[in-house]
């Protein structure tokens, strides 16, 4: 009868049935799992692998071990999982992290794909294997999210107890695989993010909003998995690495994680610092790195010398729906189509428009800093425009005119094009093949001042074709009709 019909068995709704026969002394499931978020065993979308995740407690003394605070372990946790990614790809016994057993391995590939972010406020590389809320050093031990692919097979009771037996050979593979993580390693990335996280904490007092260790390798290698500067692991290859340049005063670090004394570039509170030099030099590249500055990062990423405080704003150019949004003190008065005012405007904004209300929005909440990135700004916003309204006030007539709307917060910018911005700077670096080199404000400003002279030069004078545009309407037509008439009198 339809009624007596028996619910559809699914892998998921076994869990009860198979969680149990995943215990052993040296690791559990936790009591508390959230079945289908944290914890599943599910078939792939086309029916062919079973994809699997279970938070494991592994029996640990590693706080015993290393005396160093819980809020920095997530380097230490960091060190045991891209130990295991590695070890996966030649231990068949831990293969099941990349789908070894299955037929497409390159579908599980982002379970091995490394990570060089060790700690982060957002929730950026959610898609990877990396320490996080689900893979935490926790009381006793630490906690793993355990995860890989196997062949699909039909729910019953037979395949159920297969099942276990091969997730269970594989967590005590796993387990053994992190006991056998070198300590040394273990020690050495909990140090390096303690320092930073120490760092980030002490910048503030020491009037800085961020600090670019010498030696600093900021330049990206984008993959499948990290398509995302953020995310992103270190560049391959040649890879000139970023020095403060002497005339910039560089500060002097003692890192008392690791026990060391670094130097390197300070970029101070409320200063108006800028980037310069050519196309493709590394401008972008040295402010993306600045703003990744607010997470931790492993040994070796390039950028665990960089070190940000919290709470900073890119604005870019996007246009977006301005709902109440300040354009103040940007614009005197709403552009064409927008309704409220300048301080309350609704309807869809421009670029300008759009990056008027970011910047006035982070000025308001009084950010640590803001970056500016030519490549990503209205140009009309940040330099003054000889056909913008006078009703507009670019950033540069801003921060010449009104510093004090800046209050504390930093400006940290880079291009070539909107010299009039980048000469309002406080200090100036230049990038030249690649290399940071300290440029005189002074002579920037002096050397501007010389190259719209020799603009000047290049706007022509009166165009000959603008006598006849000034002519009256009717006189203009009467020369056109004249002249489309050919000699015999007929029209050309």
């Amino acid at each position: 009868m339809f009624g007596s019909e028996l619910p559809m068995q699914t892998w998921l709704s076994n869990l009860s049935n198979i969680i149990p026969g995943l215990k052993h002394s040296d690791f559990c499931i936790p009591e508390k799992i959230n079945p289908g978020t944290d914890t599943y065993l599910v078939p792939s979308p086309d029916k062919q692998d079973l994809q699997f995740h279970f938070p494991v407690i592994i029996k640990s003394g590693i706080m015993d071990t290393f005396p160093l605070p819980v809020s920095a372990s997530a380097g230490a946790v960091h060190a045991i999982i891209e130990h295991c990614k590695k070890t996966s790809m030649k231990d068949r016994k831990i293969g099941l992290l990349h789908g070894i057993t299955t037929s497409n391995q390159s579908r599980y590939a982002v379970n091995t794909e490394p990570c060089t972010i060790t700690s982060s406020r957002s929730n950026i590389a959610s898609n990877l294997w990396r320490a996080d809320d689900l893979n935490t050093v926790v009381p006793g031990g630490i906690k793993l999210g355990i995860r890989g692919a196997i062949p699909n097979l039909p729910v019953n009771p037979g395949n159920i107890s297969r099942v276990v037996t091969i997730l269970y050979e594989y967590i005590e593979s796993m387990v053994n695989c992190v006991n056998h993580v070198p300590e040394g390693l273990i020690k050495k990335e909990w140090e390096a993010t303690h320092d930073q996280q120490v760092l980030r904490k002490q910048l503030a007092k020491i009037g800085l909003v961020c600090f670019i260790g010498d030696g600093t390798r900021p330049a990206r290698r984008y993959t499948r998995h990290r398509s995302w500067y953020r995310i992103a692991g270190p560049k391959d290859g040649v890879h000139v690495p970023f020095y403060c340049p002497t005339e910039l005063s560089p500060v002097e670090i003692y890192l008392k994680g690791s026990n060391r004394t670094i130097t390197g570039l300070g970029i101070r509170k409320g200063e108006i610092f800028a980037i310069t030099g050519s196309n493709a030099e590394g401008k972008s590249t040295l402010l993306q790195a600045v703003l990744a500055g607010e997470d931790d990062h492993a040994i070796g990423d390039g950028r665990e010398l960089v070190v940000t405080v919290q709470g900073g704003l890119m604005p870019d150019a996007t246009s977006i729906e301005l709902k109440g949004d300040n354009l103040a003190p940007f614009f005197d008065s709403l552009p064409p189509g927008m309704s409220g005012s300048p301080s309350s405007a609704y309807g869809q904004g421009s670029g300008s428009a759009s990056m008027a209300s970011r910047i006035s929005g982070a000025l308001r909440k009084k950010s640590p800093y803001i970056i500016i990135d030519e490549d990503r700004s209205a140009q009309n916003l940040m330099v003054p425009c000889y056909m913008s309204s006078s009703e507009i006030h670019a950033l540069a007539t801003l921060v010449r005119n009104s510093r004090e709307l800046l209050s504390d917060t930093s400006l940290i910018l880079a291009g070539s094009g909107m010299e009039l911005l980048i000469a309002q700077a406080d200090r100036i670096i230049r990038f030249s093949n690649h290399e940071a080199q300290a440029l005189s404000v002074t002579m920037y400003r002096e050397g501007l001042s010389r190259h719209y002279d020799l603009l000047r030069k290049m706007i022509p004078e009166k165009d000959p074709g603008e006598e006849r545009s000034h002519l009256p309407v009717g006189i203009m037509i009467k020369k056109q009709s004249v002249s489309n008439i050919s000699t015999d009198g007929h029209h050309a």
